[in-house]
């Protein structure tokens, strides 16, 4: 589970009923993370994890994932999307993508102000795990062309793309 918990602490308040999507099983240790960070709310869990959704589509919402090269030809169409970096500011500090916006996933919903809605979006971190919170983030924000950098700026080097080092 990673930053399971770190991200709910960061990005959740801890007064606000919770259910738990997770793997068959995994439902009692996400609930057991959740409380040792004072997220004692947890109201129940959706009963069989993700695939027991499948039967109510209009409950999930998909998240486009395109590769390195998908996102390169998109950055040079005549209506390009804005690349959203939600990478820790220490990490931008090494290298980003040229013309990539910042917006740490630590501040995303207190600055969606500064993402055009009428503009594709593609989200990027590090390696997919980030930009996957913040994709949720934003489409619970009314934002509906949104897409991950599938394995985020790592992909993007290995696909040979440039980025601007300090």
């Amino acid at each position: 589970m990673g930053q399971y918990a770190t991200w709910a602490g960061t990005l959740l308040t801890p007064d606000e009923p919770l259910v738990i999507v997770a793997d068959p099983g995994a439902e009692v240790d996400s609930a057991m993370r959740l409380g040792r960070i004072g997220f004692d709310q947890v109201v129940g869990y959706l009963d069989g994890g993700l695939a027991s959704a499948a039967s109510t589509p209009n409950l999930i919402t998909a998240t486009e994932r395109v590769g390195a090269d998908v996102a390169a030809s998109r950055l040079g169409s005549a209506t390009p999307p804005l690349i959203v970096d939600v990478r820790a500011a220490p990490e931008r500090a090494q290298r980003y993508i040229g013309g990539s916006v910042h917006l740490p996933l630590n501040h995303l919903a207190e600055r969606l102000s500064e993402i055009p809605t009428g503009r594709p979006v593609i989200l990027h971190c590090a390696g997919g795990y980030r930009s996957s919170i913040a994709a949720s983030l934003l489409q619970c924000h009314g934002f509906t062309d949104v897409s991950e950098l599938a394995g985020g700026i790592a992909a993007w080097e290995t696909a040979g793309l440039p980025v601007i080092t300090a």
